[in-house]
């Protein structure tokens, strides 16, 4: 029977600077071995589980797209707008809103036939669609933004063989990688490495609409009867932790009104 694991406390150090051995690297600062789990199987790792009662590993998210399509993202201009709000029998306030206008590129030089950038939060999703040429303005307010900003565009493009294919490509960024004018892969691979443990019981999903925690079923439900809301799924731990906040999680669903 294979059993889930996890890297519940994840290292610092660097896997980039280790040294490489049989299987993994080796950690200077721990003097041990830590085990590339990405080249195995479940299986393989109950195996290994079962020889060596301690060890450390590496575990990598948010793995490139099955069709091998890698998006740029290059921001051309990042700018700060004062936005009043004019609510009745309530004090007229500014609060600042932040403007981002780039363009979607496929580095195969693939045609885009459509793409939708979006920058994810639990309760409300902020999206602006490209055009022809991969284009996009996006609009947000400045107090939306965390430490750790998700950005996921769903896009299609036109493949080798003149069949569209469609897909989605999730990145987490900082605020200052945001707003500066860069370039930068939107598809990412991001690396955890620590002590394995054995997880029992297994992490849960998690399900919110409009910001809101619901369950399975009445999220389901709604979904169902609403199909014109906007639902996105997230099945990298990455990703479901930092926007959900749970250090213990399976896969995060959310579903949005507006």
């Amino acid at each position: 029977m294979t059993k889930k694991f996890q890297i519940k406390e994840p290292c610092k150090q660097n896997w980039e600077e280790m040294q490489n051995v049989s299987d993994g690297k080796f950690c200077e600062v721990c003097t041990k071995k830590i085990w590339d789990l990405d080249r195995f199987s479940e299986k393989e790792i109950d195996e290994i589980l079962e020889k060596e009662k301690s060890i450390c590993g590496k575990i990598s998210f948010l793995k490139p797209a099955l069709s091998s399509v890698m998006l740029a993202l290059t921001l051309t201009s990042a700018t700060y707008i004062q936005a009043q709000t004019n609510i009745p029998g309530v004090e007229n306030t500014y609060q600042k809103n932040i403007t981002i206008s780039g363009k979607l590129i496929s580095r195969n030089n693939l045609k885009l036939n459509s793409g939708e950038i979006s920058l994810v939060t639990l309760g409300k999703l902020y999206t602006a669609k490209a055009d022809e040429e991969g284009n996009f303005t996006l609009t947000f307010p400045e107090k939306v933004l965390v430490k750790q900003n998700i950005i996921r565009i769903d896009y299609s493009v036109m493949g080798s063989n003149n069949k569209e294919f469609i897909d989605y490509t999730t990145s987490i960024l900082q605020p200052n990688e945001l707003l500066s004018k860069q370039n930068f892969e939107i598809e990412k691979q991001y690396t955890t490495i620590g002590a394995i443990s054995l997880t029992d019981p297994q992490p849960p999903d998690y399900y919110f609409f409009d910001g809101k925690k619901v369950g399975k079923r009445k999220f389901e439900r709604i979904r169902k009867e609403h199909p014109e809301y906007k639902y996105l799924a997230f099945y990298d731990k990455v990703t479901a932790k930092e926007l959900s906040g749970k250090g213990f999680i399976k896969n995060l669903y959310l579903l949005y009104s507006r």
